[in-house]
């Protein structure tokens, strides 16, 4: 079994370096010293003080999820400078990754401006115009990178940042750069995210994982999950909830502007997911809610013996790109009874990753667990 210590003076270190060489570059605190709230505190000294036998760093990753306004790219702009000037690492390459390039950028600008404000920084990282700064003193970069993957591969990073990883519209990206991490000893894989709504995506994959890891049912010492989030039967109208879900609440979440969403909420069920999800960190099933996924749940169930009931049918075909569907209706024939529903779905299995990667759904898996038929 393992033994880790914990560097104390490596952890006061990093602890330091936000509070001593970074500041706010916007809101109320801009010009201010970045006071770690005591969330990040932990974050930033678990991250950085436990160590292995050998010396090298427990952590190699970092998942943090978050509900919006918690200063996420804040903070993982500052793990990125950190990483980029305080690591030790020769030509440390680090990079911001997220679904397109905007979005990637937004914590380099971030970082880019935190090195404008300070005086130590300003003398030891040169910025430039397209997306990327040096540090010189020990060859180090640290650049913005597009979501093409294929572009990707022989990347050699120390640290990757991933932004708003739910938004990522397929696996592609984030594979390439996570199994380019292992060519340096201590690379560090930062994903940063708020809650999202699609199930089949490489965020939820990432999420389950960490709640495994930070329960124990998964034993992964080298991940750390920092997950913020409201329970699913949780009042998501209450204030002690909004508490619970925002580590920042009351420092750069304010409890008058909740307030103000949850009664737009309330008054439009259309925007009760948005609420949830962004605010409250909860992962919902739809992106807007149109029906609720309690009720539709509860439609489930083992289907009676059908045979020789009287039952109405609806032929879906497609030409080019959808589904084949055949739906079979069959009406109650008692009080109380539901009605029942046969579906059976076909698409070619030519092409079947290609046509999953285009929608974003999992085809072949639903191909493999009966839901899907596939024809020549």
């Amino acid at each position: 079994m393992t033994e880790y210590w914990f560097d104390e003076k490596t952890a006061f270190i990093a602890e330091m370096f936000f509070e001593r060489r970074l500041v706010h570059i916007e809101g109320p605190a801009a010009g201010q010293p970045f006071k770690l709230e005591p969330w990040q505190r932990d974050i930033v000294r678990n991250l950085f003080g436990w160590k292995m036998p050998d010396g090298r760093r427990k952590y190699r990753k970092l998942y943090l999820e978050v509900p919006r306004g918690n200063g996420k790219s804040t903070f993982s702009a500052g793990l990125a400078l950190y990483l980029l000037t305080m690591d030790g690492e020769r030509n440390a390459k680090i990079y911001s990754a997220a679904a397109d390039k905007d979005q990637a950028a937004m914590v380099f600008d971030t970082a880019r401006d935190m090195v404008e404000e300070s005086a130590q920084l300003k003398k030891r990282i040169k910025p430039y115009k397209n997306k990327q700064m040096l540090f010189p003193e020990m060859r180090g970069l640290y650049k913005v990178i597009s979501a093409d993957a294929y572009t990707k591969h022989g990347l050699n990073p120390h640290g990757v940042i991933f932004d708003e990883l739910h938004a990522q519209p397929n696996r592609e990206l984030y594979d390439v750069l996570h199994t380019a991490l292992g060519k340096r000893k201590q690379a560090m894989e930062i994903l940063i995210t708020t809650a999202g709504f699609d199930r089949n995506s490489i965020c939820w994959e990432q999420h389950e994982y960490a709640i495994k890891v930070r329960d124990g049912i998964v034993d992964d010492p080298t991940l750390l999950p920092s997950i913020w989030s409201a329970d699913e039967k949780d009042d998501w109208t209450s204030k002690d909830t909004w508490r619970k879900a925002n580590p920042n609440y009351g420092v750069s979440v304010q409890e008058w502007f909740l307030e103000q969403e949850c009664k737009v909420a309330l008054e439009s069920p259309a925007y009760q997911n948005t609420f949830r999800r962004l605010y409250l960190n909860q992962w919902t099933q739809q992106d807007a809610r149109w029906i609720d996924m309690e009720a539709w749940n509860r439609c489930g169930g083992t289907l009676p013996d059908l045979r020789g009931r009287m039952c109405f049918g609806g032929l879906d075909l497609s030409s080019t790109t959808d589904l084949c569907a055949l739906v079979l209706s069959f009406p109650p024939i008692a009080p109380n009874e539901p009605t029942w529903l046969l579906c059976f779905f076909w698409m070619p299995g030519e092409d079947l990753i290609k046509r999953g990667r285009r929608d974003r759904v999992p085809y072949d898996a639903w191909v493999r667990d009966g839901y899907i038929r596939t024809t020549p």
